[in-house]
């Protein structure tokens, strides 16, 4: 039998490709041997993990371009989007998982600025994957591919946040110019999704704290007006859903960098502690510290 090369017979075929080696079935394989603590930091298991994550976000990023050009019928559309979404948001969930593990094991230490903006660019990555997890999937059956603009602004949310995942990557290894590239990435794909969805409270809020996250590597000047844009954003996410608490969380963070502490302490106030995720409540409460002690960042 011949394998397809292209269009979405080929694309079915790589799917199910990367199913059978996907990262699940290759921790099992060493599951006889290798305790659950182990498998779960295994650096094999992330590369592939990793290696599926870039798959499926190419492959959205391909669909789209073969809809577009008639080469993919609404059907097949629909299924394959919805597919790739989904599995995309939990191969993120898993690598976040890993992450978290991984920083448990650490020693606990004081960070210093540089250590903090990675670490906030690392929450903003994590926040931004928690949004598209949450809002995946969200189309009822035998919706028209028109009736659900959300989807389409999560596939782009989706996009943002691998980008930022990279700019931490290069951060990490000392490449600050390519990962400003990353990041300016991300702000394009934040401000597709808010030219298709312009009340989206999840990529204004993260558009922002991608210009903050770049003005922390930068000069002076260019941080005040960077930070002045973030607060913008922010302002526009909390005035269309006072209630989400991502916008509240990272505009009390620049209030409190600005001495704007009772500004800070209303927004920390307004933020419903449930309905944030784990991994950020050790960040809120360190910052309501600082609220309370007057202390800038």
């Amino acid at each position: 039998m011949t394998t397809p090369t292209g269009g979405t017979a080929a694309r079915r075929a790589a799917r199910e490709a990367v199913a059978k080696t996907s990262p699940k079935g290759k921790s099992a394989s060493k599951s006889a041997s290798v305790s659950p603590r182990r498998r779960e930091l295994d650096p094999d298991v992330l590369a592939a993990l990793e290696e599926e994550r870039e798959f499926l976000l190419r492959s959205l990023e391909d669909l789209e371009r073969e809809y577009a050009a008639g080469d993919v019928d609404d059907s097949d559309f629909e299924e394959l989007k919805d597919d790739y979404t989904a599995r995309a948001a939990a191969v993120i969930r898993a690598i976040e998982d890993r992450a978290e593990a991984v920083k448990s094991l650490r020693p606990q230490r004081n960070w210093q600025r540089t250590a903090l903006g990675l670490f906030l660019v690392g929450v903003m990555a994590v926040g931004a994957s928690w949004a598209v997890f949450r809002n995946a999937g969200t189309r009822a059956p035998g919706q028209g591919l028109t009736g659900d603009i959300r989807q389409d602004s999560s596939n782009l949310i989706l996009q943002a946040q691998g980008l930022t995942g990279q700019a931490q990557a290069s951060l990490q290894a000392g490449d600050s110019a390519k990962a400003i590239k990353q990041f300016e990435s991300a702000v394009q794909s934040y401000d597709k999704a808010l030219e298709i969805s312009p009340e989206n409270v999840e990529a204004m809020t993260y558009r922002g704290w991608v210009l903050h996250t770049i003005a922390l590597s930068s000069e002076p000047s260019v941080a005040a007006e960077l930070d002045r844009q973030a607060r913008q954003y922010l302002d526009e996410a909390i005035a269309i859903d006072p209630l989400y608490s991502d916008a509240r969380v990272f505009r009390a963070i620049l209030e409190r960098n600005a001495g704007e502490f009772v500004a800070a302490k209303a927004d920390l106030d307004a933020i419903d502690m449930n309905a944030i995720p784990m991994y950020m409540i050790q960040m809120v409460n360190g910052v309501k510290e600082d609220v309370a002690a007057g202390r800038r960042d």
